[in-house]
């Protein structure tokens, strides 16, 4: 299997609705400005709008904002702060919602997100990033187990899906412990974080995932991921993140 990353794609309308404030928007400015060139704005809590490697391309505008709290309950679709982010977009930055696609990237710690029933009606509702028949938003929700720092570890380190944590902050202790730093990502590391979650998906189901809908392969991960906390008290290393760069076509498989 080859992996491809086509840096110059055109990709429309892009919203990122993240739980932090410095971390996933770190990671995202780093993938959308120094390894895919694209423009990226952010508007998060408690800051002022930035915006980042500014270009003039009307096909491709990306943007990154907060929940009012790290929380995945404040994705909910009648969150006043959230509407009003999204009006604040239309109206003072001319970015279209309706026509955008949506990803909302939150961590699996339950320290942090308590009811795994609320987070099982997200996954089998936010499915597809353009277009959810069942919801009234669209928006693909992708989770990290225990937390984003998956994702980097997964990115410069191999067989990541064996290795156990109880909360993201225990991740986070890891990395530290082994100098893994997110602002080291390049083409390569990049490369090998697809790979890692490709492995761990093949381990889990075999490898399925559907961009249409993504329903079946989130509660697949889900599931598998509940039942290592229950019996081992740890969430296995793995993210889903890499599925939005897939879904947006950065990122090939050939």
């Amino acid at each position: 299997m080859k992996i491809e990353l086509h840096k110059d794609k055109p990709i429309g309308k892009v919203l990122f609705i993240v739980e932090g404030t410095k971390t996933e928007p770190y990671i995202l400015k780093k993938l959308f400005t120094q390894i895919f060139d694209y423009q990226i704005s952010t508007k998060l809590r408690g800051k002022n709008y930035k915006q980042y490697n500014s270009k003039t391309d009307p096909n491709s505008r990306v943007y990154v904002v907060n929940t009012q709290e790290s929380n995945i309950r404040y994705i909910q679709k009648d969150d006043g702060y959230l509407n009003s982010l999204f009006e604040e977009l239309i109206e003072k930055y001319d970015f279209d919602i309706d026509n955008a696609a949506i990803y909302y990237i939150f961590d699996r710690d339950d320290r942090s997100n308590t009811d795994s029933a609320f987070l099982s009606d997200l996954l089998n509702k936010l499915v597809n990033s353009r277009d959810n028949p069942d919801y009234d938003r669209q928006g693909m929700l992708l989770l990290s187990y225990p937390a984003i720092e998956s994702f980097t570890l997964s990115c410069f380190q191999g067989n990541v899906f064996s290795l156990g944590f109880e909360t993201g902050q225990k991740l986070k202790t890891y990395l530290g412990s082994q100098a893994v730093n997110h602002q080291n990502i390049d083409d390569a590391s990049l490369q090998h974080a697809v790979s890692e979650m490709l492995d761990a998906l093949g381990i889990i189901n075999g490898c399925k995932y559907d961009l249409d809908n993504l329903s079946e392969c989130n509660l697949d991960v889900f599931r598998y991921e509940e039942s290592q906390k229950e019996r081992n008290g740890v969430y296995l290393c793995m993210s889903l993140f890499i599925i939005c760069l897939l879904d947006l076509g950065l990122i090939e498989l050939t």
